[in-house]
């Protein structure tokens, strides 16, 4: 299978935010117009585009940016608002959602019949993969396209494409 066909890009990921003192929601909501929902405090930032949720304890998500730099800049951003220090800001990288391409079509039924790890979502249309050797679960249609979920990290994300194309591939459920 030629490798180079395989396109990966990282749609978006969770970032958790832990100052060195928590964050007044009520505060957030006042000074950086957050809105209340629930026990949670929402804000839209707006350049990079993204959510900032506030969580009950004071620690802030990161949700629609794929880059921890970029992130944490829009959290340091919302901590100057707030007149608060960006000094020992922790972050924790969540789960990412990947869109990928193997440039070849799959035949669904074929791929679905030779794998127990391989089971036809009739709701979505795709194949579900359990790739539990690389902890995540792998959508793919029948045009090559696809989506990772439940992975933190790119390269392991990369390698399950790889190796389950070399399996597709090796069983001629691509075309």
């Amino acid at each position: 299978m030629d490798e180079t066909k395989i396109n990966l890009d990282i749609e978006t990921q969770t970032f958790r935010f832990t100052s060195s003192k928590p964050i007044n929601q009520d505060e957030a909501v006042s000074l950086a117009n957050g809105v209340l929902s629930g026990e949670y405090v929402v804000i839209i930032h707006e350049n990079p585009h993204a959510t900032l949720v506030i969580e009950p304890e004071g620690s802030v998500l990161v949700h629609g940016i794929s880059r921890s730099e970029v992130a944490r800049l829009a959290v340091q951003e919302l901590l100057l608002t707030l007149g608060m220090s960006d000094e020992w800001l922790i972050v924790d990288s969540g789960e990412m959602i990947i869109r990928f391409s193997i440039g070849r079509a799959v035949l669904m039924d074929l791929a679905a019949d030779r794998f127990s790890e391989i089971n036809y979502d009739t709701r979505i249309g795709a194949l579900r993969i359990n790739a539990e050797r690389h902890k995540c679960t792998i959508l793919l249609f029948n045009n090559g396209h696809g989506v990772i979920l439940k992975q933190t990290s790119k390269r392991i994300a990369e390698m399950a494409i790889r190796y389950w194309s070399s399996q597709l591939d090796d069983e001629g459920a691509l075309a």
